[in-house]
């Protein structure tokens, strides 16, 4: 180990409400990959992150957020080590790449949404069955009631 490289840093200034990008910035785990949910803190508008990575023991990933007016947010995205620091090009050239991911994933959900997963979908279409052979049944009864 020569030496520490700081650790990878972007700051935006994104035309959405805070409030918006609160829940972008929380959900970002459901659009990237190998990106596990580790804490969030609501009063100081942090939200922390875990990337796994092969051989290594991964980064962490940490979002700041502060409001600059009623529709503009500053974003701060920090890369990490899980364990010790950047010493080598080709651990910040991956970070690197984390930060480019946690932005896409950012601005994806903004954009489009949180994205359902399969399972929620899957709920979602075995739950209205039921209700939909209720109906049938029912306006069957009614017809013959009334018919």
């Amino acid at each position: 180990m020569y030496g520490t490289i700081p650790n990878p840093k972007k700051t935006i200034t994104i035309d959405f409400p805070i409030e918006q990008v609160k829940v972008a910035a929380r959900n970002i785990d459901k659009v990237m990959n190998f990106c596990h949910f580790r804490e969030d803190n609501d009063i100081f508008n942090s939200y922390k992150f875990s990337r796994s990575e092969f051989l290594s023991m991964g980064a962490i990933i940490d979002i700041n957020l502060t409001q600059v007016s009623e529709n503009k947010t500053q974003v701060d995205i920090e890369i990490s080590r899980q364990i010790g620091a950047f010493d080598e090009w080709v651990e910040v050239h991956k970070a690197n790449k984390h930060l480019e991911e946690t932005t896409n994933s950012l601005a994806s959900i903004l954009k489009n949404g949180i994205p359902k997963s399969e399972q929620q979908e899957k709920v979602a279409n075995e739950s209205a069955w039921p209700v939909i052979i209720g109906i049938v049944i029912g306006l069957t009864v009614l017809i013959k009631i009334f018919g």
